[in-house]
C-alpha cells in the first residue's frame, strides 16, 4: 500500500499561553512564585510586628524593673549599713559613757571611800594629823580644770589631809590611793623631813574626789527659760 501525500509543510504553531497581567506585569509562574514569596515575606514581618515586639518591648520593660529592683536593693543596703553603723557608734558611746562614770563615785560611795582611804592611813604605820573636808575648794566644777567638757557636769569634794610617817609607809598609802577605782586626785602635794625623827616626812595634800552631778542639779545650772509672749499685750476684740 502506497501512502502519498505532502509531509513536508510548515509545523504547526501552538498559541502563547495566556498569563494575567496586573499593573502592567505579567504573571507567569516565575514572577508569581517570587511575588508569593515577597507576599509571605511580608505576613510573617506583619505576623512577627503584631506579636513578637510587643513581647520584646514587655521583656525589655522587665529587664529595666529588675535593674530598678536591684539598685533599689543595693541602695536599701548601704543605707542598713550605714544605720548599723549609726547603732555601733551610739552602742560604742553608751559604752564609753559608763565606762567613764565607772570612774566616779556616787556620794555615798564617796563617802565610804573617803572613811577607807582613813581607816587604811591609819593601819599603814602613819599618823593621820589632818583629814578634813575643804568646802572652799569643793563644789561644782566649772574652771575647766578637768577640760571644757566637764564644766557643770561634775562637782569635786576636796579633803585636806596630812600624815606622818616612814617614808616608805607614805609611799604605799600613796600607790593604795592611786590604785582605788574611783576618780581621785591628789593636789598640792608636800613633803617635809622631820628633825628629831630621821626617816619619817610629814605630807600634806589635797584629796579630790569627783562625783557626776544629779539630773536635778543639771537641770538647777540650767539658764532660766527666756519669756515667750510679752505680758500685758492688749487681746484682740472679739467680733
Amino acid at each position: 500500500m502506497t501512502l502519498t501525500g505532502d509531509f513536508g509543510g510548515p509545523p504547526i504553531e501552538e498559541p502563547a499561553p495566556n498569563y494575567p497581567t496586573v499593573f502592567g506585569i505579567t504573571l507567569t509562574p516565575v514572577v508569581s512564585g517570587v511575588l508569593i514569596a515577597l507576599v509571605g515575606l511580608g505576613a510573617a514581618v506583619y505576623l512577627g510586628s503584631l506579636l513578637i515586639a510587643p513581647k520584646l518591648e514587655e521583656a525589655a520593660k522587665l529587664q529595666e524593673e529588675i535593674a530598678q529592683q536591684e539598685n533599689d536593693l543595693s541602695q536599701r543596703e548601704v543605707i542598713l549599713k550605714q544605720l548599723n553603723d549609726v547603732v555601733a557608734g551610739l552602742e560604742r558611746a553608751k559604752q564609753q559613757n559608763r565606762d567613764v562614770r565607772s570612774l566616779f563615785a556616787t556620794q555615798e560611795a564617796l563617802d565610804t571611800l573617803l572613811l577607807d582611804i582613813n581607816r587604811l592611813i591609819l593601819t599603814s604605820g602613819a599618823q593621820l594629823t589632818t583629814f578634813e573636808p575643804d568646802s572652799a575648794a569643793s563644789g561644782i566644777v566649772q574652771d575647766g580644770s578637768l577640760g571644757p567638757e566637764l564644766n557643770a557636769k561634775l562637782k569635786q569634794q576636796v579633803t585636806n589631809v596630812t600624815i606622818q610617817g616612814p617614808f616608805p609607809s607614805i609611799l604605799q598609802i600613796m600607790q593604795k590611793i592611786d590604785q582605788q577605782q574611783n576618780f581621785l586626785v591628789i593636789n598640792n602635794l608636800t613633803m617635809e623631813l622631820v628633825a628629831d625623827k630621821p626617816g619619817e616626812v610629814i605630807t600634806t595634800f589635797k584629796l579630790m574626789a569627783y562625783v557626776p552631778l544629779t539630773p536635778e542639779e543639771i537641770a538647777a545650772l540650767a539658764p532660766p527659760p527666756q519669756g515667750g509672749e510679752q505680758q500685758g499685750q492688749p487681746q484682740q476684740q472679739q467680733q
